[in-house]
């Protein structure tokens, strides 16, 4: 791309953070996952790009807002991706970890997943590509901290609190590791972990799309990632050859999800997460708290930004 286009797509996770935060807490899941996909819509589609919208979880939910094909008012092709709410339940419910994302890069760069199943595993650049997806979770995590040059129980390992979970969950226990378990909001606690700022390792079932862009913060901000997809039948296998999967045994890494060093992220928290704070009301407008990452440089920087409603209202 011949733009860096960070800071502009940071204004539509902004925009969609502040319209689900408004709105947080009052127990409507569908209405608050529609409004936010509504407002990043809106935002993007000021893009001087053509954007081929990629790996939407919700292309085929009959109840859900859908996303355009394509966003945006220019000739640039490029690949968009864009979660408007990550944990929308917790956002209705006013619980936490909920945020809005958006990736771009140029066409071609984002791997299209099926809306299936992937296990995954994620580290910062600090433990790099010591971890084996398919060794236990026992022995990777005592991979891991013996290249942080801790001991396992200073290790900690955030993990989803769903019942699928429970045999993990134990695993973890009996190795003696710490655990930080999340209701929602898998991307969050795997840029947690890139950081290390409140975990060490993400590791747990989630959905394959969000896989995307969990490669591409890796891709932009350091570290290493694995992820497994799980086929129940046929339909499923076949759901993957629809986008070019034919190795059913695959492991997917940066490299395979993510095709070039053309690609940025954005993120802004809606309510208070493992990697940003949620959006702040205050008398005249609000403060909200978001990210932008560079793959192309590196480049990485948290955002603190106040909005004067009284200049430029947001609803």
């Amino acid at each position: 791309m011949n733009k860096n286009y960070g800071m502009e797509i940071v204004r539509a996770t902004e925009i969609a953070a502040l319209t689900a935060a408004r709105i947080q807490g009052l127990g409507n899941h569908i209405d608050i996952l529609n409004q936010a996909r509504e407002a990043i819509t809106k935002t993007l589609s000021r893009l001087n790009v053509c954007g081929h919208v990629v790996n939407d979880r919700f292309a085929t939910s009959p109840d859900i807002r859908p996303l355009p094909e394509t966003i945006g008012v220019g000739e640039q092709v490029t690949d968009l991706m864009a979660i408007a709410l990550e944990a929308h339940h917790s956002a209705a419910d006013g619980k936490n970890n909920a945020t809005a994302y958006a990736v771009i890069g140029k066409r071609g760069s984002i791997q299209t997943l099926p809306n299936l199943g992937m296990y995954k595993i994620v580290v910062g650049p600090r433990i790099g590509k010591v971890v084996d997806i398919n060794q236990s979770p026992t022995v990777n995590i005592k991979r891991c901290a013996r290249a942080l040059g801790k001991y396992t129980e200073n290790m900690t390992v955030c993990v989803l609190n769903q019942p699928r979970h429970q045999q993990l969950i134990e695993e973890i226990r009996k190795c003696g590791a710490r655990i930080k378990l999340i209701d929602e909001g898998e991307i969050s606690g795997c840029l947690s972990a890139i950081t290390g700022e409140k975990s060490d390792i993400y590791i747990g079932y989630g959905y394959a799309p969000e896989g995307a862009l969990i490669a591409a913060a890796v891709g932009c901000m350091g570290g290493y990632f694995e992820g497994k997809i799980f086929y129940e039948n046929d339909r499923d296998r076949a759901a993957a050859e629809c986008h070019g999967i034919t190795d059913f045994d695959k492991i997917f890494r940066l490299e395979d999800l993510i095709r070039s060093h053309e690609i940025a992220i954005a993120a802004t928290g809606v309510t208070d997460g493992e990697f940003l704070e949620g959006v702040r009301f205050t008398p005249n407008g609000a403060i909200t708290s978001s990210f932008i990452a560079r793959a192309e440089t590196h480049t990485y920087r948290k955002l603190e930004t106040r909005h004067f409603f009284d200049y430029k209202p947001v609803f």
